[in-house]
C-alpha cells in the first residue's frame, strides 16, 4: 500500500502529546476524516484536531467496537505512560494491564470491522536492558536488537507490554496492514511538564524557569540519579514527520523514530539552564539517588528508517529545547497562583498509580430477632444476595478502565445464637452469601444494645475504612437491588458532583432511589473522603437506628453535593412496614449535630482546596395542605431557586381522604427535593406546619398557604433578603389579594382584616415587624429555640401566627448575637385568592377572632385596657339585659335591650362612615378596589358588620375559655411598635359609646 486512499482515520489518545500533533497534521492536510477518542476532554493544544471526538476509555471493549465502525485507518497512541516518574517498577502491573487491555480490545474490534491499516505507537523500552547498562558506551539500538541476548528482557513491564503488542500485530498481516513506530523520548510543546509524567527535557526546562523567576538564588537544581545517564531526544515535529512517512510506506516491521544523538542528563540540564541565560557553573546541583533513572545509556540507530523512509531528524536539540522552553514558560505563568505552587516547580514528582479497583463496602447488619421465624432473615438475605450478584456482575467481571468489586461487612449481634450457632467464622448469613458465590465477606460480631443499627453501621464503616475501601453503602438485609450497574453509576455520580460543584472528588453523598420511600435518601453512599473528614466515623454518636441516612444527605446538601441517582432498590421490613425494633430518632439532630458536622466539612474544604466553594443557603418551603389543589401546588413546586440556594418542598397533607393525593404523589414523590407527608387525621394547619419544621433540616423555612399563587421569583427574592439580614428571626412577605370588585370583598379591606397581609409594603423598611401571616412567612430554623406553633389555637387558624412570631422574635433578639426581629420582605410576594371565591361569609373572621382572643392572656406585656367597651362587649351587655328581662318577664327591658342592640350597630356604622369618608380618607387610598360612590359607602356599612362580628368572635372566645377577667382588655396588634394605636382604639370605642347614648336618648325618649 504505497499511499493512503481511505479517508476515515481513528486516532486513539488524540488529545495526548504525540497523538494530538499527528491529528493536527492529518486534519490540516484536508485528506482525512479524523475521529479522536481520549479519556481526557482537553487536548494538548487548542488548535482544531478532528471532525469527531469521543470521550471514553479503550478498556471498555463495547466502546472500541463502536469507535471502529466505518474506520479505514487506526493510529493507536493511547497508553498509560510517561517519563521515569511514571514508568517505574511500582507501577509495572497497573501499566501492563491497562495498556494491553486497550490494545487487545482495539485490535479485536479493528479486525471485526475490517480496518485496513493499524498504526501502533511502540517504544524504545522494548530493547533489552542488557544492551543499555554501560554508561561509558552509548548504545545505538537497531530494530533487530530486540532479540539480542535472548530471552528478551525489555525495560520493565511497560516495555514488555509494548513488545508483546508488537508480536500480536506481527501475527495479523493477512488480516490488516500494520505499521509500528518505536519512539525514542519525544519532547516538545504540548507534552507533560509538571504532573509526574513529564520526560527529562520538560522537567529540566521547568526547573530552569523556576530558578529564573525565583527570588531565592540559593535554590539547588534537582537531578534524579548522578546525571550521567545518556539519552537521545526527538523533537515532536520530527516525530510527526516520521509517522506520516511510515503511514505512506509499505513497511510492516517496526522502525525506530528517534534521534541518533545522545546526551547525558547532566548536559541536558546545562542546556536547559542556558535557554534562560542561567550559568550552570554558578549553581548547586542536587542529585537524588533514591529516584528511578532507567537504563544507563540509550540511543536510536536510524540506519533502517533513513533507508526505508528517507527520514531523519531535522531539529537540533538546542533549537527544540528553546521552542519547548518558550511554551513551558507560558504554561507556568498561566498556572501559578501561589508561592507554594512555585516551589513545587523545583522538584519532579514520582507517581504511584494506584490500582484501578473501586471497592464498595456494603455495610450489612442482620438479625434473626423481630421476625415471625428466626430464619426469615436468611430468606431476605438470599433475595439480597441474588439481587447483588445480578446487578454487579458486569461491573465486577468486565475489564474496563475502572474495575469494581465489593466487600460485604456482615454485622451480627454477639448474642444472636441462631445466626452464629456454628461460630462467627461460619455463620448462617455467611453460608447463605457463599451459596450465591459471594466470598469477599468480613464478619463482625457486635456488642451493641439491641436495635442500635447506627452503632453497628459505624463499626462496620470504621473497619471498612481501615481496610482501604473507597465507598461505603448503608444497607439492610431486607434490601433488594433492582438495577444493573449501580456501582459504576454511583462512581459516575460522584464524578458528576465533583465536576458540577467544583469540589474534590468524593466530597458528597449519593443515595439510591428507594421504591419504598420515593424521594427519600434512605440508603446513602459516601466516599472515603467523608471518613477522612470525620476521622473514620461515618455518622455521629447521636444516632441510634433512625435519621442517619438523611443526616448524610442533608450534610452535603449545604454544598449542593448530595443527589439521588437513578439506581433503584426496595426495602421490606423496616421500610414502609413496621420494623423489627423500636424506632428511636436522634433528638434534635438537625441543630447542633448537623451544625457541628457542617463546620467540620467546611474546615476540611478550607484546608484541602485552594478556592473552596461557599456553602449554599438552605431554605425549605413548608406547605400545610388540606385542599390538595393540584393546579396551585404545581405552581409552587415549580419554583426555582438560584444556584447558591438549596430548596426542598415539604408538603404536609392534612386531608388523608383527599382524592388528589395519588396524582400528587405520582407526579412528585420521586423528586428528592419534594417530600410529601400525609397526616393520619386532620390535625390542623399549625400541627401540619410543626411537622413540616420537624421534617426540615434547612437553615430557614418558608411557610406558604396551600391556596396562594407565588411570584415566579419568590425564592430568588427570599434568598436576597435572607443574605441581607442573616441574623433575623424571620421575614414577613407580602400577601396581596386580587382587586376587590364587590361590596363584600371591599368591606373586608375597609374593616382592616387584611391589613397585616401586606404589612411588608406598608412598613417596608422595618427590620422588626410585630408579626406576619403564615400565608407567606419565613422563619429561621437552625436555632434550637423550641418555638413551634401552639396547638391551643383553633385548627383553622387565628392567633397562632402572632404567637409564633412573638416567641421566635424574642428568642432570637435576646439569645443570639446581633439578633434581629422579623424583617419586612415586600418583594417576596404571593397572591392570595378571595376566600370561597369572594362569596359573602363572616364565619372565617369570627373563628379567627375566637382564636386570637387568647393572645390577651398569653402576652400580657402587649395588652392594654380599652377604657370603654367595644361594640361586641356592648352587644354582650344588651343580650345579657334582654335575657335577664325575659327571665323576669320584664318585656320592656327586653325591647329596650333589642333597641340598644340596633343602636350599637348604627353608632358604629355612623362612626366608621365619618372616619373613612371625612376624618381619614387617605388611609383607604392603598385599598385595591374598583368600587366608588354609593357602592363604596355600602362597603363601609358592611365593613362595620364584619368588624363587629369579628369582635363578637373574640368576646365569645374569652367567654368560652372562661377568661371573663380579660373582657375589656385589648391586644396591641403592633406590640408597642406604632405610637397612637392604643389611644386611637380607646378614642373610637369611647366615641361610639357617646354616639350610642345620643341615639338611645333620641330613640328611647
Amino acid at each position: 500500500m504505497n499511499s493512503i486512499t481511505k479517508k476515515v482515520v481513528l486516532i486513539t489518545g488524540g488529545h495526548g502529546f504525540i497523538g494530538s500533533h499527528v491529528a493536527r497534521e492529518l486534519y490540516t492536510s484536508g485528506e482525512y476524516y479524523i475521529r479522536i477518542v481520549d479519556v481526557n476532554l482537553k487536548p494538548a493544544h487548542d488548535k482544531p484536531l478532528c471532525h469527531e471526538f469521543f470521550h471514553g476509555d479503550l478498556c471498555d471493549d463495547t466502546l472500541c467496537r463502536s469507535l471502529v465502525r466505518g474506520v479505514d485507518i487506526i493510529l493507536h497512541f493511547a497508553a498509560n505512560m510517561g517519563g521515569m516518574g511514571t514508568i517505574h517498577a511500582a507501577n509495572d502491573f497497573t501499566i501492563y494491564d491497562q495498556n494491553h487491555r486497550m490494545t487487545l480490545n482495539l485490535v479485536e474490534a479493528a479486525i471485526q470491522a475490517g480496518v485496513q491499516l493499524f498504526f501502533y505507537a511502540s517504544s524504545a523500552c522494548v530493547y533489552p536492558e542488557s544492551l543499555q547498562n554501560d554508561p561509558t558506551n552509548t548504545t545505538s539500538l537497531r530494530e533487530s536488537d530486540v532479540w539480542a541476548n535472548p530471552p528478551p528482557k525489555p525495560q520493565g513491564l511497560y516495555g514488555l507490554e509494548k513488545l508483546v503488542s508488537e508480536l500480536l500485530l506481527a501475527q495479523l498481516p493477512h488480516k490488516m496492514e500494520v505499521r509500528i513506530a518505536r519512539f525514542h523520548n519525544v519532547y516538545g510543546p504540548g507534552g507533560a511538564w509538571n504532573d509526574g509524567r513529564e520526560k527529562a527535557p520538560a522537567a529540566m526546562l521547568r526547573k530552569a524557569i523556576a530558578l529564573k523567576s525565583s527570588l531565592d538564588h540559593s535554590k539547588s537544581f534537582e537531578i534524579w540519579g548522578d546525571g550521567q545517564c545518556k539519552r537521545s531526544f526527538l523533537y515532536i515535529d520530527d516525530a510527526v514527520d516520521g509517522v506520516v512517512k511510515l503511514l505512506n510506506s509499505s513497511e510492516q516491521n517496526p522502525v525506530n523514530i528517534g534521534s541518533d544523538s545522545a546526551i547525558t542528563i547532566q548536559d541536558l540540564a546545562h542546556l536547559a539552564l542556558k535557554c534562560f541565560d542561567i550559568d550552570p557553573g554558578a549553581l548547586i546541583f542536587a542529585y537524588d539517588a533514591t529516584k528511578p533513572t532507567g537504563v544507563s545509556s540509550r540511543n536510536s540507530n536510524n540506519d533502517l528508517v533513513s533507508t526505508l523512509l528517507d527520514w531523519r531528524p531535522t531539529t537540533s536539540l538546542e533549537e527544540g529545547m528553546r521552542r519547548t522552553g518558550v511554551w513551558i514558560q507560558q504554561q507556568v505563568s498561566e498556572a501559578l497562583v501561589s508561592h507554594d505552587q512555585e516551589n513545587q516547580l523545583f522538584t519532579s514528582k514520582l507517581l504511584h498509580l494506584k490500582s484501578q479497583d473501586v471497592v464498595f463496602a456494603l455495610l450489612l447488619p442482620i438479625t434473626s430477632r423481630g421476625s415471625n421465624k428466626p430464619d426469615d432473615c436468611l430468606k431476605h438475605l438470599r433475595n439480597f444476595a441474588k439481587s447483588l450478584t445480578r446487578t454487579t456482575w458486569r461491573d465486577v467481571h468486565e475489564k474496563n478502565a475502572a474495575r469494581y468489586r465489593f466487600v460485604i461487612y456482615l454485622a451480627i449481634d454477639y448474642d444472636d445464637t441462631f445466626l452464629i450457632s456454628e461460630g462467627p467464622d461460619n455463620s448462617l448469613p455467611q453460608q447463605v452469601l457463599q451459596e450465591d458465590g459471594l466470598f469477599d465477606i468480613v464478619t463482625l460480631v457486635c456488642k451493641h444494645p439491641r436495635g442500635h443499627v447506627c452503632k453497628i453501621w459505624k463499626e462496620c464503616a470504621k473497619r471498612a475504612f481501615e481496610d482501604g475501601c473507597d465507598y461505603f453503602v448503608l444497607l439492610g438485609d431486607d434490601v433488594v437491588l433492582k438495577d444493573e450497574g449501580w456501582m459504576r453509576d454511583a462512581h459516575a455520580a460522584f464524578k458528576q458532583l465533583s465536576a458540577t460543584t467544583r469540589t474534590p472528588f468524593g466530597f458528597g453523598c449519593v443515595a439510591f432511589t428507594d421504591l419504598t420511600f420515593p424521594g427519600m435518601p434512605t440508603f446513602p453512599i459516601v466516599h472515603r473522603i467523608h471518613m477522612e473528614i470525620f476521622k473514620g466515623e461515618i455518622i455521629p454518636d447521636a444516632f441510634i437506628n433512625q435519621d442517619g441516612d438523611p443526616f448524610l444527605f442533608q450534610l452535603y446538601r449545604r454544598w449542593g453535593c448530595s443527589m439521588m441517582f437513578s439506581s433503584r432498590l426496595s426495602n421490606g421490613i423496616g421500610g414502609g412496614d413496621d420494623c423489627r425494633y423500636e424506632k428511636k430518632h436522634a433528638e434534635d439532630w438537625t441543630f447542633e449535630v448537623l451544625d457541628s458536622a457542617t463546620d467540620s466539612a467546611e474546615a476540611w474544604l478550607l484546608t484541602s482546596v485552594d478556592n473552596p466553594i461557599q456553602k449554599k443557603l438552605t431554605l425549605d418551603v413548608v406547605i400545610p395542605c388540606y385542599r390538595v389543589d393540584l393546579t396551585v401546588l404545581n405552581t409552587m413546586l415549580s419554583l426555582k431557586s438560584s444556584p447558591t440556594c438549596s430548596t426542598m418542598f415539604i408538603v404536609i397533607i392534612d386531608n388523608p381522604l383527599s382524592p388528589h393525593i395519588f396524582e400528587l404523589e405520582s407526579r412528585y414523590a420521586h423528586r428528592p427535593d419534594i417530600r410529601i407527608r400525609i397526616n393520619k387525621t386532620n390535625v390542623g394547619a399549625s400541627a401540619s406546619r410543626n411537622r413540616g419544621m420537624e421534617e426540615s433540616a434547612a437553615d430557614w423555612v418558608h411557610f406558604l398557604d396551600d391556596d396562594v399563587v407565588p411570584d415566579e421569583d419568590l425564592l430568588i427574592k427570599a434568598e436576597e433578603i435572607i443574605r441581607a439580614h442573616p441574623r433575623a428571626a424571620g421575614f414577613v412577605g407580602n400577601s396581596i389579594f386580587p382587586t376587590a370588585n364587590t361590596v363584600f370583598t371591599t368591606a373586608v379591606h375597609v374593616a382592616s382584616l387584611t391589613y397585616f397581609w401586606d404589612i411588608a409594603s406598608k412598613m417596608k423598611d422595618n427590620v422588626d415587624l410585630p408579626w406576619g401571616v403564615t400565608a407567606n412567612l419565613i422563619a429561621r430554623r437552625n436555632i434550637p429555640d423550641g418555638v413551634k406553633f401552639d396547638l391551643m389555637y383553633p385548627k383553622t387558624g387565628g392567633g397562632e401566627d402572632i404567637d409564633f412570631c412573638i416567641r421566635k422574635r424574642d428568642y432570637v433578639v435576646h439569645n443570639t448575637e446581633n439578633g434581629e426581629g422579623f424583617v419586612a420582605a415586600p418583594l417576596v410576594q404571593v397572591t392570595h385568592p378571595w376566600w370561597n371565591n369572594g362569596k359573602r361569609s363572616y364565619w372565617r373572621f369570627f373563628n379567627w377572632s375566637v382564636g386570637d382572643g387568647a393572645l390577651v392572656k398569653q402576652f400580657p406585656q402587649h395588652v392594654y385596657h380599652g377604657y370603654a367597651p367595644n361594640a361586641a362587649e356592648c352587644l354582650l351587655l344588651s343580650v345579657m339585659a334582654a335575657v335577664l328581662g325575659a327571665s323576669c318577664a320584664q318585656w320592656n327591658i327586653v325591647m329596650a335591650s333589642l333597641k340598644v342592640f340596633g343602636l350599637v350597630l348604627s353608632a358604629n356604622m355612623l362612626h366608621d362612615t365619618f372616619r373613612h369618608l371625612y376624618l381619614h380618607p387617605e388611609r383607604d387610598v392603598v385599598i385595591n378596589s374598583s368600587l366608588n360612590g354609593f357602592y363604596w359607602v355600602l362597603a363601609i356599612f358592611e365593613s362595620t358588620l364584619i368588624r363587629v362580628f369579628s369582635e363578637v368572635g373574640r368576646v365569645w372566645g374569652l367567654v368560652q375559655r372562661g377568661d371573663y377577667g380579660y373582657l375589656g382588655y385589648r391586644f396591641d396588634w403592633f406590640t408597642g411598635r406604632l405610637d397612637g394605636v392604643r389611644a386611637e382604639e380607646r378614642r373610637r370605642n369611647t366615641e361610639c359609646i357617646l354616639i350610642t347614648l345620643v341615639l338611645a336618648f333620641v330613640v328611647l325618649s
